[in-house]
């Protein structure tokens, strides 16, 4: 697959234990930027929960901010869930439930 070398650490493995990792510590910049990209690849890999985080962070990365500055808390809440929904969806797919 012809990925930038930053996608790569997402291509790089098939353990979705590293997929959850590396979808926590992508940059926002680069999850707006590769989107559909990082979609893809975890749709094909059948990784649901992740594509579920990369919504909740799109969701929350474009929502509009309250008066002071902050994110609503209806933004923020899906972003925890759906990546304790993914670790936890990694980890019963490796078999550590």
């Amino acid at each position: 697959m012809n990925v930038l070398p930053i996608i790569e650490g997402l291509t790089d493995s098939n353990a979705p234990s590293d997929w959850a990792l590396w979808l926590m510590r992508c940059p926002l910049g680069i999850i707006h930027r590769e989107q559909m990209t990082i979609r893809r690849i975890l749709q094909q890999r059948g990784f649901a929960a992740g594509v579920a985080y990369l919504d909740a962070l799109l969701a929350y990365s474009n929502a509009t901010r309250l008066p002071d500055g902050t994110f609503p808390a209806t933004v923020v809440m899906p972003v925890h869930m759906a990546a304790g929904a993914m670790r936890e969806a990694a980890r019963a797919a490796e078999g550590q439930a």
